[in-house]
């Protein structure tokens, strides 16, 4: 049996299937951006927790304003650009339920009714996330939060 033949399937020979291009469907964009969402959102958290333990560890408070500053801004921009791709991810999930034999339409149809809780991690985390450091970052700079 030759290469070509050995992984053919489906009426197609390998050197045949590695000439065509691969499909790139909704479904592929949504798992491309439900992936990024995710790994967006787990860098900000760990960017977020060096900024606390930063602060935490500061040992004079022009150091925990700063700190508490930078990572303000640092995490706001974080916020946006997961806020973009909850977006996006919102539109193809959209776009995919108007398919009624699509698998995901399927599920949704079958699951319990009050929706998805995906925009906790695309956009009621992050922005908590950056209240709690916009409030930490003024306490500090008003000499309420200091080091003691």
């Amino acid at each position: 049996m030759t290469d070509n033949n050995r992984y053919s399937h489906a009426g197609i020979t390998a050197t045949e299937r590695d000439r065509m291009s691969p499909v790139w469907d909704m479904s592929q964009e949504r798992v491309y951006h439900a992936t990024l969402l995710n790994q967006r959102f787990n860098f900000m958290m760990i960017l977020f927790s060096l900024v606390i333990a930063g602060a935490l560890n500061s040992k004079q408070q022009i150091h925990l304003q700063l700190i508490l500053t930078v990572g303000t801004i640092v995490i706001s921009l974080f916020r946006s650009v997961i806020g973009r791709t909850q977006e996006k991810l919102d539109l193809i999930i959209a776009d995919i339920y108007t398919d009624e034999t699509h698998p995901a339409t399927i599920i949704e149809r079958r699951s319990k009714k009050g929706g998805s809780r995906r925009h906790m991690i695309g956009t009621y985390i992050p922005w908590f996330v950056t209240g709690i450091l916009i409030i930490a970052a003024i306490l500090a700079w008003l000499n309420i939060l200091t080091i003691s």
